[in-house]
């Protein structure tokens, strides 16, 4: 966390830094132009508009950053509404739901809770097979 601080402070510095050398000087020489200043070199103006003009186009687009401030704040507003309209809110309990029916009961205690019990083949074989022992006895 502390190392994306510097990394942004480093990046916003440099920014800052960068934008004083919007209008440098430029040089012609002979056909080509260059930053770099040769012999018989004629020195031209970059940037062509005025200061006027310059603020002019500073105030619109400061406007320009303050309207999209605002848009985006009224988008944010806008899909707080939305979102606060469209929440679900927890449903009524009705009064059958309260009471289970009877066939709902005997399905419970036939699944008996979806538990598992794990048997061995020899364990279901001793279960199933009847005890030779008690045979039906004449009463």
């Amino acid at each position: 966390m502390r190392v994306a601080r510097l990394e942004t402070l480093v990046l916003i510095a440099a920014g800052l830094l960068s934008t004083g050398v919007g209008a440098q000087t430029v040089y012609k020489c002979g056909n080509t132009y260059s930053q770099l200043p040769c012999p018989d070199a004629t020195v031209i103006n970059a940037d062509q508009r005025t200061r006027e003009q310059k603020a002019q186009a500073d105030q619109a687009t400061a406007r320009d950053a303050r309207a999209a401030t605002a848009m985006e704040n009224a988008r944010l507003q806008q899909e707080k509404a939305d979102l606060a309209a469209n929440t679900p809110k927890a449903p009524a309990k009705a009064a059958s739901a309260s009471k289970p029916r009877k066939s709902e009961l005997k399905k419970k205690k036939k699944k008996d809770a979806d538990t598992l019990v794990a048997r061995s083949p020899a364990t279901k074989k001793a279960a199933t097979a009847k005890p030779a022992g008690k045979a039906s006895s004449p009463s």
